[in-house]
């Protein structure tokens, strides 16, 4: 029996290799090797050397190894690269894997980093340079970082870590607002970059977001607009909560004015409002208010001369109202103080006075208010006093005013009844003379009025006789007219037919009547015409006597 040996050492060589597959593929990698990264995790890789065979240098103590081309590390040592979330396979032959929570910077706030690797940072530095130790100049902000915890620490803070003086903002939770609005920022700078200046800015950083690195910059957040500062008088109080009063039993003589009793002052609470004496001895409280700004471009002066707001208040507006006030009021009297036109010229003077005061520090006042002046009760005891003497001088005045007017008055009443009186008689002769005037006037006019009647009757029958004449004078003139026109007619006609014979005949035969018939006998030799003849006149007698039978035409 031939053993083919061949075949079984394909066989086994197969075999063999299958089975290497199986546990390197199967059990070494997939097992062994293999790492699941889950989402906001990263793999932190620490290179030991190639196994089993080969070796790399060591890299130098402060930096990072980096990887060639073909991914494989150049040094043994801290990968400066972070495989992210996925399936990864590393030997731990080779490596040693360390799974690292990524940074997470939530709005609001920010990530200050602090390099380990990487050059010295020069003596006195407060941030580093990209590639030196120490405080990095470059922020984290608010997102999701994969970082080197042996090359990088990361200080979550919130966004106002920058902030020196918060200037009285209160934040929300969560915030990203660094200079909400109403505010302006003042930056210092603590190690500046290239071209800037070092120290407080000239320029604000007006209402909005901003990162700022706080070991680079500091920010005093600065409150812009006006702000009240009052300075008010406390009364002192027992354990009851009643005001103390101190003793007081003297009483105040005006002459005529009746003895008035002085009452106790309350007990003044020390440090509180505006303490001062008066020119005349007397202790005066006072209440007094300001209302005083910073407008943005006096923001950075004002932090570099008094820091915070606060200190503005306490160490500017607070000394130079109490300064001033005392000093404007120890030039016065207490009485000065309270009434008249001193009390308006002190306000004045005092609110004039701080104002250039604030002005030369580089702040704004809109308005000064001295608002209440506590006076010892003598000196309101002497103003009352007065007071009650000018009202009853006041009053007797008034008194002899009215008297006076009610004696004008009745003298007024009597001048009214005897103007009352003139009036009506001069009244009724003006009437008596209108209507004396009316009557002789109504005379006249009636008069005048026959006159010119008699003179237009007079006139009209003148005319009417006229118009008589005229028309009579006309008719005749017609008359003779149409005679003379009948005559010339006549005369014409006989003329144009050649005389009066032959105008007979033409008005005979122009008379005959339309339908005459005539007839023509014989009655013989030598009889006709003489018969003729005869006829024609007879007939023409006839036609005359008939037209003048005739009724005249109408």
């Amino acid at each position: 029996m031939n053993i083919n040996w061949r075949q079984i050492a394909i066989t086994g060589g197969s075999v063999l290799v299958a089975l290497v597959v199986v546990l390197y593929v199967g059990v070494w990698q997939w097992m062994v090797c293999r790492h699941e990264v889950p989402a906001g995790q990263s793999l932190l890789l620490n290179y030991r050397g190639p196994w089993p065979f080969g070796s790399v240098p060591l890299a130098s103590p402060g930096t990072l190894v980096s990887v060639d081309k073909w991914g494989r590390p150049e040094k043994v040592g801290i990968l400066e690269v972070m495989p992210g979330p996925g399936r990864h396979f590393y030997s731990p032959l080779e490596y040693r894997v360390e799974y690292v929570p990524d940074v997470l910077i939530k709005p609001g706030e920010i990530g200050v980093v602090t390099a380990l690797v990487g050059k010295d940072s020069p003596a006195g530095a407060f941030v580093a340079e990209e590639g030196f130790k120490g405080v990095q100049r470059k922020l984290l902000t608010p997102g999701r970082y994969r970082i080197n915890k042996y090359a990088y620490q990361v200080e979550v803070k919130p966004i106002s870590a920058c902030v020196g003086s918060g200037g009285g903002v209160v934040r929300e939770k969560d915030s990203a607002t660094l200079i909400p609005p109403g505010y302006v920022g003042v930056v210092t700078n603590r190690q500046p970059k290239a071209g800037e200046l070092a120290g407080i800015q000239p320029d604000v950083l007006q209402p909005g977001i901003y990162y700022i690195n706080p070991a680079e910059k500091q920010l005093d957040i600065v409150s812009i607009g006006f702000n009240e500062t009052t300075l008010m008088v406390e009364l002192a109080k027992d354990r009851q909560g009643k005001t103390l009063f101190a003793p007081r039993n003297e009483t105040v003589v005006g002459g005529a004015v009746a003895e008035l009793p002085i009452p106790p002052d309350p007990v003044y609470v020390e440090g509180k409002g505006i303490h001062f004496p008066s020119v005349d001895a007397f202790d005066i409280h006072m209440d007094f208010t300001a209302i005083w700004g910073i407008m943005p471009e006096q923001a950075p002066d004002v932090v570099r001369q008094f820091g915070e707001l606060k200190d503005v208040d306490e160490k500017v507006i607070q000394p130079q109202i109490m300064s001033i006030c005392r000093l404007q009021g120890s030039k016065r009297g207490a009485v000065d103080l309270l009434v008249g036109d001193s009390r308006e010229a002190f306000q004045t003077d005092t609110a004039e006075e701080l104002d250039r005061v604030l002005a030369s520090k580089n702040l704004k006042l809109l308005f000064g208010l001295t608002r209440h002046i506590y006076v010892p009760a003598p000196a309101r005891a002497r103003i009352q006093r007065a007071k009650i003497a000018e009202e009853t001088k006041r009053t007797r005045e008034q008194e002899q005013l009215m008297q006076k007017a009610a004696a004008d008055l009745a003298e007024a009443k009597e001048k009214v009844l005897y103007a009352e009186r003139q009036t009506e008689v001069e009244t009724e002769k003006m009437v008596a003379e209108t209507k004396a005037e009316g009557s002789k006037k109504a005379a006249e006019i009636a008069a005048e009025s026959e006159k010119l009647t008699a003179k237009i009757d007079a006139e009209t029958a003148q005319v009417q006789a006229q118009i008589t004449k005229t028309t009579r004078e006309a008719e005749a003139k017609k008359v003779e007219l149409s005679s003379q026109a009948k005559a010339e007619l006549s005369r014409l006609q006989v003329q144009a037919l050649g005389g009066s014979d032959a105008y007979n005949r033409y008005m005979f035969a122009d008379k005959l009547p339309e339908d005459l018939r005539l007839g023509v006998f014989y009655a013989g030799p030598g009889t006709f015409w003489t018969d003729l003849k005869g006829f024609e006149q007879i007939l023409t007698g006839k036609l005359v006597s008939d037209q003048m039978a005739k009724p005249p035409a109408r």
